[in-house]
């Protein structure tokens, strides 16, 4: 008999949380007293409208009326102060009083819609969660859309607001949906977390939440854990407050009494709330229904069928009037739009959760491509510094050789003519030289002082290139004058060898270059071709002018070049040079820098030679304008 009665219960509790899930604590004469005392002294709008509403919701036991004139009046004075949340929290309280006491959902539904769309500009989270639990139960009842979803929802928006007695409300009504389901486990969860979050804050609510937990528990045949838990709360009853009504608190002591098997105190209970609610200038026909179910169910219960009948005839006028309470077209009508709202409403949240979701997911792939660049960035400026680093080791390793090729080279070069120069100094000395042979040593001193100078200038010029320290002029200068001055000069060793020199470049050609750098490439590649033609040979040097370019060149009719050594000619150290006419041997230094110097000018010096028949040097210089 109790699990029938329990069934009962179960299956009416939903309808009983739609009028207590924001039900204010009982409010005395006194309380009444002090909010219009505070409401006549306050002069501030936003305080103004929150009194009002306090003072409508004290009144919407005794007097709805009053209540609904009150919450009128704090909702006409946050929209002309254009205070949203006043607005919201107004509208929320115009839905809670027509759902419980006019009993029209179509009108209710309307004003908790009107609320969600004003607490959603403002985050009003707390409002949010109450419009949303309350749709949730209506759709429950009445079986219309997805009721989880709207508690979740309203669960959603409870946590956010970080507010108790919501999440708890929430939970209790999670706790009867999953048990309508018959999903027991999911039920007794859901009540336990209820449990949690009263335990904390409401020693009365609490104790409300563990008996639909013992009831539960009792369903389930769980008989001893039930009657472990409510002997755990017959403990704690002398500590409750009644903070949310005589009614709940003297049905719940029934409820108490009942489970511990306890009849008269629970009878005692129950008809001590019947007699107060019959007193009320405003009969509560749902407060009725509750007595009168549960003083039937625990008449039944003690086997006392004469009771038990007179009380299921009180609770079946009550039910009748229950059943009357049918839901109206409209109201069908109103949670079809919701629903179909509430849908919208998910695919926009999960369409924004999706751009969302593709926006962090670009972010982070933008990012993870920066990163990607910076390292790859990173690894080739390393390996770029590293490859940089490891040709400057590569330089300075080469010139550091360059170096002491060129000191060793130097050295051997620059001995032999100083040797012939002290020797012949000490023979003059000695007087020991006739006439004719002091004219001769005198023209062998002057050819030894001019290669020695040269050698010495070579090595200077080289070594201010490698400095970076020659930087080009480039003038318009007349080729011939140039190559008959250094004719001039070389003059001893021509007459010496008896070498014929042609100048066959006109005397007005002109060439764009350095002047002394021009002139230290004359030098060179003249003393070069004097070193290397045998005597009564001959040098020629010509100069052919196109549209593109100018080619300079210089002939020899000498001993020329192996091909072997033609590719490592300008090349510091290497054993590429030929003997001269004289057995002399060249530095290979002259060469080097006529190289530079013609590229530094923006030519190109190349060769042409073959063993035994000459070797002709050409150096091409593009068309340039001034």
């Amino acid at each position: 008999m109790l699990n029938n009665c329990l069934k009962s219960w179960f299956k009416y509790k939903l309808s009983l949380l739609i009028f207590f899930c924001d039900v204010p604590e009982i409010v005395t004469a006194q309380d009444f007293f002090a909010l219009k005392s505070n409401l006549s002294l306050v002069k501030v709008d936003s305080t103004r409208s929150r009194l009002l509403y306090e003072l409508g919701m004290a009144y919407e036991r005794t007097s709805p009326d009053s209540s609904f004139h009150f919450i009128d009046q704090s909702l006409q004075l946050s929209n002309r102060t254009n205070n949203l949340n006043g607005v919201a929290r107004a509208m929320y309280g115009l839905g809670y009083m027509n759902m419980y006491y006019l009993q029209d959902e179509t009108k209710a539904l309307e004003w908790f819609n009107k609320c969600i769309a004003i607490a959603n500009k403002t985050n009003n989270y707390l409002y949010l969660a109450r419009s949303y639990l309350i749709i949730g139960i209506i759709s429950d009842d009445q079986r219309i859309g997805n009721s989880l979803e709207i508690y979740n929802k309203a669960l959603l928006f409870a946590k956010k607001a970080k507010n108790w007695s919501a999440k708890n409300d929430i939970f209790a009504i999670l706790s009867v949906h999953y048990y309508k389901l018959r999903k027991y486990n999911e039920a007794e969860r859901y009540v336990k977390l209820a449990l949690q979050e009263s335990q904390k804050h409401d020693l009365d609510v609490w104790f409300s939440n563990g008996l639909d937990y013992c009831e539960l528990l009792l369903f389930q045949k769980k008989d001893a854990q039930a009657i472990a838990f409510a002997k755990k709360m017959e403990t704690e009853k002398q500590r409750l407050k009644k903070s949310i009504g005589e009614f709940v608190y003297l049905n719940d002591i029934g409820r108490l009494e009942t489970i511990l098997k306890n009849y008269s105190a629970a009878e005692k209970a129950y008809l001590r709330s019947l007699s107060i609610e019959k007193a009320n200038p405003k009969v509560d026909t749902f407060h009725l229904y509750f007595i009168y179910r549960n003083l039937e169910g625990l008449y039944r219960q003690q086997g006392d069928y004469k009771k038990a009948y007179q009380a299921s005839k009180d609770f079946l006028e009550v039910t009748i009037w229950l059943k009357n309470k049918s839901q109206t077209q409209d109201s069908k009508l109103q949670m079809t739009k919701l629903k179909a709202n509430f849908d919208i409403e998910k695919k926009e949240g999960e369409i924004a959760l999706l751009e969302i979701k593709q926006k962090q997911q670009r972010v982070l792939l933008i990012a993870i491509g920066i990163i990607v660049i910076m390292l790859s960035a990173f690894l080739y400026f390393l390996q770029k510094n590293k490859q940089k680093i490891q040709l400057q080791k590569e330089a300075l390793s080469e010139l550091n050789t360059t170096k002491d090729k060129l000191f060793a080279i130097l050295s051997h070069d620059l001995r032999s003519p100083v040797a012939i120069l002290k020797n012949g100094l000490m023979l003059i000395n000695w007087g020991a030289l006739s006439q004719r042979e002091f004219v001769e040593l005198t023209n062998r001193l002057n050819i030894q002082l001019t290669n020695v100078s040269n050698i010495l200038d070579n090595a200077i010029n080289w070594a201010i290139s490698q400095m970076e320290g020659l930087k080009s002029k480039i003038i318009k200068l007349n080729v011939s004058e140039i190559i008959e001055e250094k004719i001039a000069i070389f003059q001893p060793t021509q007459r010496a060898k008896q070498i014929k020199i042609y100048n066959q470049v006109s005397p007005i050609a002109e060439l764009m270059f350095d002047k002394n750098h021009f002139q230290i490439v004359i030098s060179n590649l003249l003393q070069n071709a004097l070193k290397f033609t045998d005597f009564g040979g001959n040098i020629v040097f010509n100069l052919i002018n196109d549209s593109n370019s100018i080619i300079f060149s210089i002939s020899d009719d000498g001993v020329g070049i192996a091909e072997d050594k033609l590719k490592t000619l300008f090349e510091l150290g290497k054993n590429n040079s030929t003997l001269g006419t004289s057995k002399g041997q060249g530095t290979g230094l002259g060469l080097l820098l006529v190289k530079e110097l013609v590229e530094l000018n923006g030519g190109l010096l190349s060769v042409e030679s073959k063993l035994g028949h000459g070797t002709t040097f050409y150096i091409k210089c593009p068309v340039k304008d001034v």
